[in-house]
């Protein structure tokens, strides 16, 4: 059978769909198994044995011209796929896969998309429940077998760390131990936690533990990471927003001694490749997209710490604050050293 698998568009829910694609990969083990993505994450399911294809959808945004949506339509069609099970819940992501005439489509019941599926599916969530199940009911509903414990480690090949290790390295760091940061979020200024506060935690890591600072991230966020590594008074930070591709920002955390950041898409890479990981958490809820912290399949042990402070108005998922910002502002340095020592024990 070949199935195509409609991936969700953003880095966090990259990871946390794992589970549903290696069940769907699971219960059909000699049928071709592809990912319809987003160009950002596309290189990400590249990496993944599980997956035999990639077809990218660049028909949305700046990149797209007014043909590029009937292009790609027509790769799915002439792809002859027998089914799709679609991740995203947006209409859009249904109507694109109905137009290419994929006798089966699996897909959640939502934005008034029921007619456009063969087999629309109730999302069933209870609050808090985290958001990797809702991506394996999806692949249950498929025909794959319930999950156990949903495993989100990745293996991070040899090749993806030697080109980490190539970009440290034209940034200037010449080997040893340090911490990974990623102290922005391009599209959600509520989660970030206060610059002046990420660099007084920069600068402990450099006075108690002789840690320098790898900062990653976007193009986009590269004024956000200046502004950060210039409040650091004592550590050394590296600045490679920009400069890396996923793959490479991934090969980065797998060989940093820890991570450190907002509750953004690199939180979840850091965790899926086993480094220790502080998150600091405020309008969103970990109970439903923290980092997962179930038992790995690589057997690693999990070390993750959440750094916040509960607030009545938190989780509001607001991008914007629109009073106090309580909740990351009520988060002190001594807090995330705190849960660094828990997961990085000196």
């Amino acid at each position: 059978m070949r199935t195509l698998v409609r991936a969700t568009n953003w880095v966090g829910d990259v990871v946390m769909s794992l589970p549903a694609v290696r069940a769907l990969r699971a219960a059909d083990p000699k049928g071709t198994l592809a990912l319809l993505a987003r160009p950002w994450v596309a290189e990400l399911y590249r990496l993944l044995p599980e997956v035999d294809e990639v077809v990218v959808d660049d028909a949305n945004g700046a990149e797209a011209d007014a043909n590029a949506r009937e292009r790609l339509v027509g790769e799915i069609r002439a792809a002859r796929f027998d089914r799709a099970v679609i991740l995203p819940t947006s209409f859009q992501s249904a109507w694109t896969l109905a137009r290419a005439g994929v006798p089966e489509r699996i897909g959640y019941r939502s934005e008034w998309r029921g007619a456009l599926l063969t087999r629309a599916v109730g999302l069933s969530l209870a609050p808090g429940e985290h958001q990797v199940w809702k991506h394996l009911r999806l692949a249950e509903a498929a025909g794959a077998a319930p999950a156990g414990a949903p495993d989100v480690s990745w293996p991070v090949s040899a090749t993806v760390r030697d080109a980490a290790r190539a970009r440290l390295a034209e940034a200037g760091w010449k080997g040893g131990a340090f911490a990974a940061a990623h102290v922005a979020s391009f599209a959600h200024a509520a989660k970030r936690w206060e610059l002046g506060r990420f660099a007084a935690v920069f600068d402990e890591l450099a006075a108690r533990r002789g840690l320098p600072v790898v900062l990653l991230g976007s193009a986009g966020e590269k004024s956000v990471n200046g502004e950060a590594a210039g409040l650091a008074k004592k550590a050394r930070v590296f600045d490679l927003s920009g400069a890396t591709s996923l793959p490479e920002a991934l090969g980065i955390l797998a060989d940093a001694a820890l991570f450190l950041g907002n509750d953004s898409g690199l939180a979840h890479l850091a965790g899926a490749a086993g480094t220790p990981s502080v998150v600091v958490f405020g309008p969103t809820d970990p109970e439903a997209t923290r980092p997962w912290d179930g038992p790995r399949g690589d057997g690693k042990r999990v070390r993750l710490a959440l750094a916040r402070r509960r607030t009545l108005c938190a989780p509001c998922r607001f991008a914007v604050c629109p009073i106090d910002h309580a909740c990351m502002d009520g988060v002190t340095p001594a807090d995330v050293l705190t849960a660094i020592d828990t997961v990085f024990p000196v």
